[in-house]
C-alpha cells in the first residue's frame, strides 16, 4: 500500500511539504523484474574493448555529442556507437592534475566537462578534447556535486568535514571564474552510526527533467528533491516497516571494523542503502541490499504500485534476456527522461546471453540506453 503522508519540512516557515511513503516489503531472490513492460531499450552501445579502452567499473555515464564514462581512475570518451575516442587518467597530483576521481558532470550548453578531485578539493574543468581550461579549488572532501543554477551542491556523504556533521553543502556562485562561496550545510546525521553506515557510493545525485535533482540519504531512506535553486524537500520515503535498520542495530554495539557491522547486518532480515535512482514522469527506480544481495523496485506514481526483485528481464534484438542483479549492474539517470543501465560483459553477469550482446569476459561493459513506455 502506497501513501503520502503530509508533514511540517520547516518550523521557520511553517510549510507543509507532501512526500511518498512508499512501503517496501522483502522480495525473494527469484523474483522477478520485467523491465520491458515499462522500459524501452533505445539504444545498446558496446562499448569498444582495448587495451586503452578498459573500463574497470562504471561508476556514472553522461551523454551529449559523446558518452563520457566515469571509471575507478580515468574519463573514457566514446562515440555515440561505442567507438573509443580518448581518455584521461589519474596523475600525480601537480597543481593542474587530479588524484582522486571523484565525480564528473557535463554542462552540456558549453561543451564542457567537471571534473571533481576530492583529494585536491578542486573543480576541473575541461573542453570535450579534455583540453584543460580553469581549475577552482573548493577546499571540501565532497563525494558527489551536482551544478544549479546560481551555484553548487555537493556532499561528503557521512564524513566531518567541518565542525558539525552535515551531509549537504551548498556554495553559491555563478562560475569557475569568479568562484563559489559556501554558504550553507543541510541535513545533519549521527556522528557515531556515520562511522558504520559510510557506504562509498557515486550516485548521491540524479538528474531529473527540467534540471532538479534527487538526492539519496541513506540514513533515514529517503530520496530528496533538489531544485535548480538549492530548495530541498522530501519526495519519497521508502518504509523497510520491520526490516528497516535501526540505528539501535549500529550505535554503542562496540563493533571494532566495518566488517563486523556488514557481518551482522547480513545475518539478519534488515534491509538498507537505496541508491541507484532513475526518475521519469511516471517511474521511480531504486536499489536496495538486504543479507547480501541487490534488490530493484519499480515505483509507478501513476498508479502507485510498486514492483521488486533480485532479477532483471529486459528485451534486446527480439529476445528476453534474464539476469541477476549484480552489485556492478549500474542504473542511472541522462536527465533528459532517459536513463542508462551499465551492464558487465563478464559470463558471470551474462551467462549465455554474452553471445547475444557479441561480448566476451574482460571486455567492456554493456550500456543500454532506456526510456519509459
Amino acid at each position: 500500500m502506497i501513501l503520502v503522508y503530509v508533514r511540517c519540512e520547516s518550523k521557520k516557515e511553517n510549510k507543509e511539504v507532501k512526500y511518498a511513503v512508499i512501503n517496501q516489503e522483502l522480495p525473494s531472490k527469484s523474483d522477478i523484474i520485467d523491465l520491458s513492460k515499462n522500459l524501452k531499450i533505445s539504444n545498446v552501445i558496446v562499448l569498444e574493448s582495448s587495451d586503452s579502452s578498459i573500463i574497470d567499473f562504471v561508476h556514472k555515464v553522461v551523454e551529449d555529442d559523446f558518452y563520457f564514462i566515469q571509471g575507478g581512475r580515468s574519463i573514457y570518451k566514446f562515440d555515440k556507437s561505442g567507438n573509443y575516442i580518448s581518455k584521461i587518467s589519474k596523475a600525480k597530483g601537480g597543481p593542474d592534475e587530479f588524484v582522486n576521481l571523484t565525480d564528473i558532470l557535463l554542462l552540456n550548453d558549453q561543451n564542457r566537462l567537471w571534473l571533481y578531485d576530492s583529494h585536491n578539493r578542486t573543480i576541473f574543468q575541461y573542453d570535450y578534447d579534455f583540453n584543460l581550461e580553469i581549475n577552482y579549488t573548493l577546499d571540501y572532501p565532497l563525494f558527489g556535486l551536482e551544478k544549479l543554477n546560481h551555484g553548487i551542491i555537493g556532499t561528503p556523504g557521512y564524513m566531518m568535514v567541518n565542525e558539525d556533521p552535515y551531509s549537504l553543502f551548498y556554495f553559491k556562485g555563478e562560475n569557475l571564474v569568479t568562484g563559489y562561496k559556501f554558504e550553507k550545510t543541510m541535513h545533519p546525521f549521527d556522528i557515531e552510526k556515520s562511522d558504520y553506515l559510510h557506504v562509498f557510493r557515486h550516485d548521491f545525485f540524479s538528474k531529473l527533467e527540467g534540471g532538479d535533482y534527487n538526492f539519496v540519504n541513506s540514513f533515514n531512506d529517503t530520496i530528496y528533491n533538489i531544485k535548480g535553486t538549492g530548495e530541498i524537500s522530501p519526495s519519497y520515503f521508502v518504509d523497510f516497516g520491520n526490516k528497516k535498520l535501526l540505528e539501535a542495530d549500529l550505535v554503542g554495539k562496540g563493533y571494532t571494523s566495518i566488517v563486523d557491522v556488514f557481518q551482522f547486518i547480513n545475518s539478519t532480515d534488515k534491509s538498507f542503502n537505496v541508491g541507484n535512482i532513475f526518475e521519469s514522469q511516471k517511474l521511480l527506480i531504486y536499489r536496495f541490499f538486504n543479507q547480501g544481495n541487490a534488490f530493484l523496485s519499480v515505483y509507478n506514481k501513476m498508479s502507485k504500485s510498486l514492483i521488486s526483485g533480485h532479477k532483471l528481464l529486459i528485451e534486446y534484438s527480439g529476445r528476453k534476456i534474464e539476469i541477476n542483479l549484480d552489485e556492478e549492474i549500474r542504473i542511472g539517470s541522462l536527465g533528459d527522461g532517459r536513463g542508462y543501465i551499465a551492464l558487465p560483459s563478464e559470463s558471470s553477469v551474462l551467462g549465455d546471453f554474452q553471445k547475444v550482446f557479441g561480448v566476451n569476459d574482460g571486455d567492456n561493459p554493456i550500456i543500454l540506453i532506456f526510456n519509459e513506455i
